[in-house]
């Protein structure tokens, strides 16, 4: 981040800071002010004397770029309109912007509501003398959240996850001090005042590994990448803004929109996330399975009224730490919402079993029904966000599983579609699929009561044909297979 990067193909410019290369001797907590930088500190606290602004954006060059040609579309639409000022300073590392923050750039002011990116130069060792841990980072965050707190009482504080460095996540300590600090960071939301936001799946595959359309550099978002933070993020800044959205270009597949409750059913959805919230606090868990009611009424913690399938839960399962996230009735769209709500935040299961998409395949009055592609799609987005919060995390990605009695049912050709897909999905790196269709069915292709009952929830014996083909996986990835 020592020097300007000039990206002929979008004429991209991303400001640096060459002065700031003095810096990087002292904590992260003792403010500092960034060498270079003086003439925009006295514009910006010029600029806090002379209005009140509704919109501050704190941070590094990450968000000082948006002040360059390539970035005022974005600008223009997502924050101009609600009266922002850009605090971001090329460079800038968690002591400088304390510095800031302490001599001037909140004076009078009281907005609406802060947005907080900052962290990567402190992880920096290649154009600093000193790269902090992410200890050290977090403890730096932790302070500027703590002074914004005392300086804006009553503004919201939109506390960003560090974005990701470098093309992997294998290797690269980098990454990891971030992920560390952001995990410490985490932890000061009380969605009263401070929120925590992590849009970081917008710049990653489902590997894992960084879009390089999203990031030229692997560090810096393109315009197009800072397009998507904006509209990842413009759920939450919006509700906080109290005005309307901004994002004139919402995705038409629904199954990638992250969407809260939709559908009734025997159980309290809101409940049972805020119990998944409570309960991940200290499960430490070894897997986690994610779904809709076939996982949900498995077993496991946190309880659910109903429970299929203890025995077979019990064989495979027993030994283990183990939470799960199914909830009856979800979506692919559903479970986007709780993974970026909470449920995940913090966890690094060995291995996480995903089954999801068989509601996507049926329109009711709260959601339309949506196309193998779109359900694939949807899939693929959850995927990218476990890898993004885990990244050396293994999912067993299971085949939607067989529903309805008939093997002509057109339903049964609609999954087959899908399945296809998810069989593709399966060959990225990090993801395993796993098909236990078959078993379950008839040599005529038929489903049988004994196996679901419904012709879509497994019984114990529908049940326990999953447990025996997830065992052999489970034990190669915790390492106990014999």
């Amino acid at each position: 981040m020592g020097k300007i990067r000039i990206f002929s193909k979008a004429s991209l410019i991303l400001w640096a800071g060459v002065a700031s290369l003095a810096l990087g001797e002292g904590p992260s907590t003792t403010p500092v002010q960034q060498p270079g930088t003086a003439e925009r500190h006295i514009e910006k606290v010029a600029a806090v004397k002379k209005e009140k602004f509704d919109l501050l954006l704190i941070g590094d060059s990450i968000t000082h770029n948006f002040e360059a040609p390539p970035f005022q579309p974005v600008w223009k639409q997502f924050y101009e309109p609600r009266h922002a000022l850009n605090l971001g300073y090329s460079g800038g590392r968690t002591e400088n912007i304390l510095w800031n923050l302490q001599n001037g750039e909140l004076e009078g002011q009281s907005p609406k509501v802060v947005t907080l990116m900052i962290g990567t130069n402190n992880a920096d060792g290649e154009h600093f003398p000193t790269a902090h841990n992410g200890q050290q980072i977090g403890e730096g965050i932790t302070a500027i959240v703590k002074l914004l707190r005392e300086k804006l009482p009553d503004t919201k504080i939109i506390l960003l996850r560090c974005f990701p460095f470098g093309e992997s996540p294998k290797s690269n300590p980098r990454r990891d001090a971030l992920n560390e600090a952001s995990e410490i960071a985490q932890k000061l939301a009380d969605n009263q005042h401070v929120f925590f936001c992590d849009i970081n799946h917008v710049f990653l595959n489902p590997d894992g590994t960084t879009k390089k359309e999203m990031m030229p550099d692997f560090l810096h978002p393109s315009p197009e990448g800072a397009r998507l933070w904006a509209q990842a993020m413009e759920p939450l800044l919006c509700k906080l803004m109290g005005d309307t959205s901004r994002d004139t270009n919402k995705p038409v597949n629904t199954a990638v929109v992250p969407t809260p409750k939709l559908e009734d059913d025997s159980y309290d959805w809101w409940t049972r996330h805020a119990d998944v919230l409570k309960v991940k606090q200290n499960a430490n868990p070894e897997i986690v399975l994610i779904g809709d009611s076939i996982t949900h009424f498995w077993g496991g913690e946190p309880k659910a009224h109903i429970s299929n399938g203890p025995k077979a839960w019990d064989s495979v399962f027993g030994k283990h730490k183990v939470l799960n996230l199914g909830f009856g009735c979800d979506r692919t769209q559903n479970v986007l919402w709780r993974l970026d709500h909470g449920e995940f935040d913090g966890l690094h299961p060995r291995a996480v079993v995903l089954h999801i998409g068989t509601n996507n395949t049926a329109g009711t009055p709260n959601a339309r029904e949506n196309t193998p592609d779109e359900i694939a799609e949807g899939v693929r987005a959850i995927c990218t966000r476990i890898h993004s919060k885990s990244p050396d995390t293994t999912i067993l990605l299971m085949a939607v599983m067989p529903r309805e009695e008939k093997a002509d049912n057109p339903r049964r050709a609609t999954i087959k579609e899908i399945n296809q897909r998810l069989a593709e999905l399966g060959k990225v790196e990090g993801i395993r699929f796993l098909d236990i269709g078959p078993k379950m069915l008839q040599a005529d292709g038929t489903l049988s009561k004994e196996i679901a009952p419904d012709f879509c929830h497994p019984s114990e014996k529908g049940y326990q044909i999953w447990a025996d083909s997830l065992k052999p996986e489970i034990e190669k990835i915790l390492g106990t297979s014999k």
